[in-house]
């Protein structure tokens, strides 16, 4: 992909989750300093190669599966925790990974899920979750709750493939197609696994700091 369109792409896709709107061409026209024309020509091509796409007529578009991918593959930028974040984080990982898991469903306003054996997890962050713009759908509520009676089987899927910190989405996702997990082992013998859970669109910079910050 070319340097002016991966730039079109972060930012639409950051934009995104920022904000949880389809972005226009309007919007991005001051950032780049170009006309909207250029803009809607540029997002048009993304679009045509499945990067991004329109949710519904007369929206800006948002990203593909596609899309998050290529930026998480490409375009990442992932934030350092603070001291302070770090020594929170830190601390509760010592007192019970339970508490870790509370912490960080405080922190990404997301799920969170602990997984201490393939058939012996701990949940928590349902009602934070369900607080995302995504889940005003009724639809997504539903999925959400199917990936929520099936979290043994999810686990049990990838429990023992997990060696290092992964995102997962689309269909690669073992959860659900329409949602997006970040995993990462947090014990030596891998044994111990924290997961968050959540609509694609998510912060990942910020997300991916946190799991740094646990996992070193």
């Amino acid at each position: 992909m070319e340097k002016r369109s991966e730039q079109l792409l972060k930012a639409i896709v950051e934009l995104y989750i920022e904000d949880a709107r389809p972005i226009s061409s309007t919007s991005l026209a001051a950032t780049f300093e170009v006309s909207s024309a250029t803009i809607r020509n540029a997002m048009m091509a993304l679009e045509t190669e499945g990067y991004i796409y329109q949710p519904h007529t007369s929206a800006g578009r948002i990203p593909t599966i596609q899309g998050y991918q290529y930026y998480l593959d490409n375009l990442l930028e992932v934030l350092d925790c603070s001291e302070k974040e770090k020594e929170e984080l830190q601390a509760a990982h010592a007192t019970d990974v339970r508490d870790l898991a509370k912490l960080l469903v405080d922190k990404t306003n997301l799920a969170s899920i602990v997984a201490f054996a393939p058939s012996d997890f701990y949940f928590t962050g349902l009602f934070k979750l369900f607080s995302q713009p995504e889940f005003e759908d009724y639809k997504m509520v539903l999925s959400m709750s199917q990936v929520v009676d099936s979290l043994e089987k999810a686990i049990n899927s990838i429990y023992h493939n997990i060696d290092k910190p992964q995102v997962l989405l689309g269909d690669d996702n073992p959860f659900s197609a329409d949602c997006s997990v970040i995993i990462a082992p947090i014990s030596k013998d891998n044994k111990q696994l924290l997961a968050i859970l959540g609509p694609v669109r998510m912060d990942y910079n910020k997300i991916l700091g946190l799991f740094e910050a646990i996992v070193k």
